[in-house]
């Protein structure tokens, strides 16, 4: 195994955690390594700190670039790099030591059409403290069509860094879409995963994804949150027109689905606008949720009647936790 594999890190304002990130790359037992850090215009000593290890190793290449967001940092760094295979790994989280090595030894025996994953444990401050939580898209998948079919219909998200690319199918999909404020991993390896044969698991590699609260992106409740998306599910509708795949249309289906269940009741026009999708579709809300209590419910009252009455019973529980 003597491909070279680039690991990728946008990095802004991570200070606290860029060295451990860091180390965890120079600690792969994979040796043929290049790893690329392009510094988003931070503020705090990340700069400082991505420099010394520059200067430390020659395998580390740094660039900068004026704040334009972890899109375009990722972008120039793909650009910049000349691995055959794509780590990508944001500038907080962290890899286990085999965990390209695993992955690339799955490579030699499948090949490069497919894309590699692995799992992800979450954790806050020490990854021995970490959680695991088994998802259904932890297996491989002899159709990647269907990982995401099954990631979508609430089997699980697959965290950025899981994944291990072949150079040329990201060549092929194109890079990652730089107006998007939200679910940009998301959109990215839809169009990677549309690209790829099959979905090849990993089950000894690891990484360990931090999680930093309710201060996430991820965790914005506000209109703009919700108008980027709900605009990143258009546009996966938008990825899968090429796939003739009633299954696939059902999953996008449950993707606008959720979107209502979480932003309810705010927006309106925009929960309007997640419904009329799913009907354009050709599927109903009770359709989507037909073996479930609230699909039963919603059969008997309605579906926006339910909502509501699900809604008042989330702030009766909320108001006897507090």
């Amino acid at each position: 195994m003597n491909k070279l594999v680039s690991i990728l890190i946008p990095l802004y304002n991570s200070e606290k955690y860029i060295a451990e990130t860091l180390e965890s790359c120079l600690k792969q037992t994979y040796n043929n390594l290049e790893i690329i850090i392009v510094d988003d215009g931070s503020t705090d000593n990340s700069l400082k700190i991505a420099k010394k290890y520059a200067k430390k190793y020659e395998s580390i290449k740094l660039y900068t670039q004026k704040n334009a967001g972890a899109q375009r940092a990722r972008n120039l760094a793909f650009e910049k790099s000349s691995g055959e295979y794509i780590q990508y790994l944001d500038a907080d989280d962290l890899l286990s030591e085999n965990k390209i090595y695993d992955q690339m030894n799955l490579v030699m025996r499948h090949g490069d059409n497919n894309i590699y994953s692995c799992k992800f444990i979450r954790f806050t401050k020490k990854i021995k403290d970490g959680k695991y939580f088994e998802k259904n898209i932890d297996k491989t998948f002899d159709n990647s069509i269907d990982w995401l079919i099954t990631s979508w219909s609430n089997g699980g998200m697959g965290q950025t860094s899981i994944w291990l690319t072949p150079r040329k199918i990201i060549e092929k999909s194109g890079l990652w879409d730089e107006t998007l404020i939200k679910n940009q991993d998301g959109e990215f390896f839809n169009r990677v995963l549309l690209n790829s044969e099959k979905v090849i698991y990993s089950d000894n590699a690891i990484v360990y994804y931090r999680f930093t609260g309710s201060s996430s992106i991820s965790f914005q409740m506000t209109e703009k949150s919700a108008k980027a998306t709900l605009y990143s599910y258009h546009l996966y509708r938008n990825n899968c027109k090429i796939i003739d795949n009633k299954v696939l249309d059902k999953a996008i289906a449950y993707c606008y689905l959720s979107f209502i269940n979480h932003y309810y009741p705010n927006y309106p026009n925009l929960l309007k606008e997640a419904e009329d999708s799913i009907y354009s579709l050709g599927y109903s809300f009770s359709s989507l949720e037909i073996d479930s209590l609230f699909g039963k419910i919603s059969q008997i009252i309605g579906f926006k009647n339910t909502l509501r009455l699900r809604y008042i019973s989330r702030l009766i529980t909320k108001g006897i936790r507090t």
